[in-house]
């Protein structure tokens, strides 16, 4: 019989099964691309989406360039690397804990070679310039694959066998344009674009590539030591998840979790070693506490013994967890009502936390698509629903990430679509019932001794109140039973006056709480008008467009007026929107000059209106500034030109005016009106809670609330002395220096 030796000869249309089917939608493949450059040791990506409608659809002049200023790559290579995708050696550098990037020594990534093929995702016409640090030419790379179907299975609309041995890609050296001057990187151009772009997946993009790398920089406190900077420009225009979006988000994590569990589990020992607050902890597997029948069956199901009757099979040996050692922070929320103050969340609280999932980072890179909102990769909603959903913490229950690394876990690889983990071998699936078990250890035990001090004060309160009336009830009767008359009457005059106080307490906490939801209820409608708003001036856009080639000069100046007013509206709502977020923003060092002639422009045409001159007075020296949030000095300043506005209105019109001075040589602000000033009988009173001087036109709670803002961030607002008056009416100094200082 005859042999022969056949060798391997793949049709064009693999890179279609690589590109396109491989890699699950757009922004995976955006991602991908970046990923590159981050092992290309880039400090900087820019993805530029250019030539796209206001929309953001796209049309045939639309492209995507993704820019990065790595280490670029020379003409040998692009021969040698880039053009033989799967390259042995970078594989076995990586799985030899070898495979670091050249400068920055960062844990490289990529190890199939294949993400490149992710632009075959996006578009059909790509050309790749590269420049080496040092390098005096470019490298360009021309691949056109218009001419193609996307199957590869027609050229020009011929039906045609096309092998990928004759795809030509057109290669070339030149001087530098692409990169002029002492620039290195790459620049990946891609035209002829696939797919579907809109405003919302941009957003999209911008939170994957906001939550790419070090989750500790992007949800603590915490610096990442690496930069890694991603900008997405949209027609030349940044886009980003908003800052305040991020910082309420901190905020959120360190202010309202319930539980704060950091740790992690060692493989040899079988243990997780962890600290929940400032208790630390370690805990074995086989502690009866987290052995529990579930455990065993959510793993190894059943068993036979000798008398054919089925019992759980027991844990396997230290040594056959496969995962091997990782680290762990995770942040438990309480979404129940009525709960402690402090963990309370409102609606839109809960909205923002439900668009994070636990994340898993290799190497302080993220494994996609783990941490979506909805990928439950860890199976938590599924156990619930299987095993006593007690048992177990909902899935939007929880914020935080596992950490992994290419040295330690070496059997969790990623799989070729970039769709997670690959889950032969044990290790993903060892991963997944070390993660359930022990959260559910700490649902069962440091959550549940959470939930029973909740209903310890519960209890607490209820029963104290009817306690004080059922022995003050007792004790009167026992009185009056013993003979006592006069001093049952004065009991009886306590429990009247207890009764009164209660009534009085319980009045102002109704009123606190309708002031709470009305505030609630203006920053949800306050959300809304901002999403109209954004329609509202996309519309008012494409009608400015339309009327620019079609249409009278009074359309067009009218509908060029139309946008206009609306960006006005949509700045002034972005400054309001900042009061709701006073409490979930983190403090920063701000300037206070900016946010108070923000205020102002608030004011301006009520001040106008009612024919009040306003000055700000500024002494040379420092800039006033304060460690504190926008949302905390803007709702200081509210209230003073707030109940300004009010005293004003009682005086002459002639003489109505505001002057507030800044000094920031002592760290000050004092706001002075010329109205009729603060009553002496009600000086030692307006910063109490309830208490108000415009009777029953006030609440009571404006200069209340103002002095417990400040007092917060160590701040003071009182009442000006003599020698600091300005202004005959009332006059307040805000003080940004900390008493301690």
């Amino acid at each position: 019989m005859k042999s022969e030796a056949l060798s391997i000869r793949p049709y064009a249309r693999l890179l279609t099964m690589l590109g396109d089917q491989l890699i699950k939608n757009e922004r995976i493949a955006l991602v991908e691309l970046i990923k590159n450059a981050y092992d290309a040791d880039a400090d900087r990506v820019e993805v530029r989406f250019e030539d796209f409608r206001d929309d953001m659809t796209h049309d045939d002049h639309s492209r995507i360039v993704i820019r990065d200023n790595g280490t670029g790559m020379s003409l040998e290579t692009v021969r040698t690397r880039w053009m033989n995708p799967a390259a042995p050696q970078k594989y076995l550098d990586k799985r030899q804990g070898r495979g670091k990037s050249p400068e920055k020594k960062r844990v490289v990534q990529g190890e199939k070679g294949i993400g490149r093929f992710a632009v075959l995702k996006l578009g059909r016409v790509i050309t790749v310039t590269t420049r080496q640090r040092g390098s005096d030419s470019e490298t360009v790379l021309s691949y056109d694959f218009s001419r193609f179907d996307d199957d590869f299975v027609s050229e020009n609309g011929q039906p045609k066998e096309i092998f990928l041995d004759e795809i030509a890609i057109d290669c070339r050296q030149s001087r530098p344009e692409k990169l002029p001057g002492a620039e290195h990187g790459t620049v990946i151009e891609i035209g002829n674009l696939k797919g579907v772009w809109d405003d919302d997946l941009i957003m999209r993009l911008c939170r994957d590539v906001s939550n790419l790398t070090d989750p500790v920089s992007r949800l603590t406190r915490r610096e990442a030591t690496d930069r890694f900077e991603i900008a997405v420009l949209c027609n030349g225009e940044p886009r980003a998840v908003a800052a305040g979006e991020t910082e309420s988000l901190k905020a959120l994590i360190e202010d309202k979790a319930v539980l704060n569990v950091h740790g992690g589990f060692r493989s040899s020992a079988s243990s997780f070693s962890f600290q929940i607050g400032d208790a630390a902890d370690t805990i074995r597997l086989r502690d009866p506490k987290i052995t529990g029948l579930w455990v065993w069956r959510q793993r190894f199901g059943k068993a036979r013994d000798n008398l054919g009757t089925q019992v759980p099979i027991p844990f396997p040996a230290e040594t056959e967890y496969a995962c091997g050692d990782f680290a762990f922070h995770f942040y438990i929320f309480d979404f129940a009502r009525g709960i402690d103050g402090r963990h309370l969340l409102n609606q839109a609280e809960k909205n923002k936390l439900k668009e994070h999932r636990i994340y898993l980072y290799r190497d302080d890179v993220r494994v996609y698509p783990y941490g979506d909102k909805d990928d439950d990769w860890l199976n938590i909603d599924v156990t619930r629903g299987t095993g006593r959903a007690g048992d177990f913490f909902s899935n939007d229950q929880i914020i935080g990430w596992i950490d992994i690394t290419q040295k330690d876990n070496p059997n969790l690889r990623d799989k070729t679509n970039r769709e997670g983990l690959i889950e032969t071998g044990g290790a993903a699936r060892d991963l997944v019932f070390l993660v359930q078990t022990f959260l559910s250890y700490v649902k069962q035990h440091p959550y549940a001794r959470y939930q029973q001090k909740q209903r310890q004060r519960g209890t607490a309160r209820f029963v104290g109140e009817a306690e004080v009336a059922r022995n003050l009830a007792d004790l009167q009767r026992g009185l009056e039973e013993s003979g006592h008359e006069s001093q049952a009457r004065k009991v009886a005059k306590v429990a009247a006056e207890y009764e009164r106080e209660k009534e009085y307490l319980s009045q102002r906490a109704e009123m606190t709480e309708d002031l709470a939801g009305v505030g609630l209820s203006v920053e949800m409608a306050s959300h809304d008008i901002m999403l109209l708003m954004h329609r509202a001036q996309d519309l008012a856009r494409r009608l400015a467009r339309s009327v620019r080639t079609a249409g009278s000069d009074e359309v067009r100046e009218q509908a060029d007026m139309l946008v206009g007013v609306l960006q006005q509206i949509m700045d002034g709502m972005q400054d309001v929107q900042i009061l709701f977020k006073s409490s979930r923003r983190r403090r920063k060092v701000l300037r206070v000059e900016p946010v108070l002639d923000k205020i102002h422009q608030i004011y301006r045409t009520l001040l106008k209106k009612r024919g009040v001159g306003y000055q700000r007075v500024t002494v040379d020296g420092s800039p006033l500034t304060a460690n504190t949030t926008d949302g905390v000095v803007m709702q200081v300043l509210i209230n003073l030109f707030d109940n300004a506005c009010y005293w004003l209105d009682t005086v002459d019109p002639a003489g109505r005016e505001i002057r507030v001075t800044v000094d920031g040589n002592h760290g000050e602000l004092v706001f002075s009106d010329s109205g009729p000033g603060i009553d002496p009988d009600d000086l030692p009173y307006i910063f109490e809670p309830f208490y108000s001087g415009k009777g029953q036109e006030g609440r009571g709670l404006g200069l209340y609330v103002a002095r417990q803002l400040l007092e917060r961030h160590d701040y003071r607002i009182g009442v000006a002395d003599d020698h600091r008056r300005v202004l005959p009416g009332a006059n307040f100094v805000v003080r940004f220096v900390k008493e301690d200082a």
